[in-house]
């Protein structure tokens, strides 16, 4: 159902920074009456009704229109003293209730708008109840927030509005990869990370490998490498949204595909990055007789003597990998060529 009655602008945030314990002006009271009846008057069914109460406590909420003609009045205190107006009957709003409603309004109207890049054909949500998992993402990371929507969208199919489930899941989904910006360290906490690091090699001065590297004075400052995604400039910029996709029993699940790969390689990047932590961090403490030792070790399964060809075997992986990105087959082709990524017909 697409909805009229609700402007969808973005509510004006470009104000001085407003204490909560000044009194209101006259303006600001007016304000607030203004507000209240637009909620009031706003009433159509439950989708009007709750975007009409969730822009309307948004827009208290940011002004801090809430604070009373004296000051120092809290939000939970507004809630409990007048958001029962605004309620038709049902009593005041919690403090929770109250914040999925601001959520409610806050992504579907200003994250969510249609003149946005790649939000045209976005399914919108319908209730408060499917944005919650998408809240602590909504005014620090907005972007994060509407890929995991759209994540969302894709398992629901097209024309269908995600589940609160199927939003939970694809939020997490997204926040297990550390390489997303919902995850990523901001610059200032990586330099204090950096800072701590380098502080505790400098106190363990013994425990530093006996034969240095070129590279051993950058090595508290390793650059960590980037997973998120990056324009590709050898494809065509197409883009072929996955909610909009039918599905039927005998076609390709193009979304469900996209997932399924998108969580081997996170897995993948998490497993080598895992790694690569650990012999780094061991290296560099024990110097060059850490894996000596460990080679000598026998443990059974877990014995690593023959690590140097573990390894090398991944990389290969990753080149067989690679050469089937590119691979120029026809169906059933594939399994008919030899193994080496050489025979592999590329594109030009």
């Amino acid at each position: 159902m697409t909805t009229t009655a609700i402007t969808p602008e973005v509510i004006d945030d470009r104000m001085t920074t407003v204490l909560e314990d000044s009194p209101m002006t006259d303006a600001e009271e007016k304000e607030l009456v203004i507000v209240k009846t637009a909620i009031q008057t706003a009433y159509a069914d439950k989708l009007e009704r709750d975007l009409a109460i969730g822009a309307g406590l948004l827009k208290i909420f940011r002004r801090k229109l809430y604070r009373g003609k004296g000051g120092g009045r809290t939000w939970k205190q507004w809630l409990a003293d007048e958001s029962a107006e605004l309620t038709a009957g049902r009593g005041a709003l919690g403090e929770d209730t109250a914040s999925y409603l601001r959520a409610f309004y806050q992504f579907r109207v200003e994250v969510l708008q249609p003149s946005g890049h790649g939000r045209a054909s976005v399914t919108l949500p319908t209730s408060a109840r499917q944005v919650r998992p998408l809240i602590a993402q909504l005014d620090t990371h907005p972007e994060a927030a509407l890929e995991m929507w759209k994540a969302a969208c894709a398992q629901a199919g097209k024309g269908k509005v995600p589940t609160f489930d199927q939003v939970n899941r694809a939020a997490s989904a997204y926040k297990a990869n550390e390489a997303n910006e919902a995850r990523r360290l901001s610059a200032a906490q990586q330099a204090a990370q950096q800072k701590a690091v380098a502080a505790s090699i400098a106190n363990r001065p013994e425990q530093m490998p006996r034969i240095l590297t070129n590279n051993e004075a950058t090595w508290p400052h390793v650059e960590q490498r980037d997973f998120s995604p990056q324009p590709s400039t050898s494809a065509p910029n197409i883009t072929i949204p996955a909610w909009d996709i039918e599905k039927d029993d005998n076609a390709l699940d193009a979304g469900a595909e996209c997932k399924r790969i998108t969580h081997a390689i996170n897995d993948a990047h998490k497993a080598i990055g895992l790694l690569r932590g650990i012999l780094y961090g061991q290296i560099n403490r024990y110097g060059r007789d850490y894996l000596g030792v460990l080679r000598q070790v026998d443990a059974g399964t877990y014995s690593i003597n023959n690590i140097n060809e573990q390894v090398q075997q991944m990389g290969e992986d990753i080149d067989f990998i690679s050469a089937l990105l590119v691979a120029d087959v026809g169906e059933g082709e594939l399994a008919a060529s030899t193994i080496s990524v050489e025979a592999f017909p590329t594109r030009s």
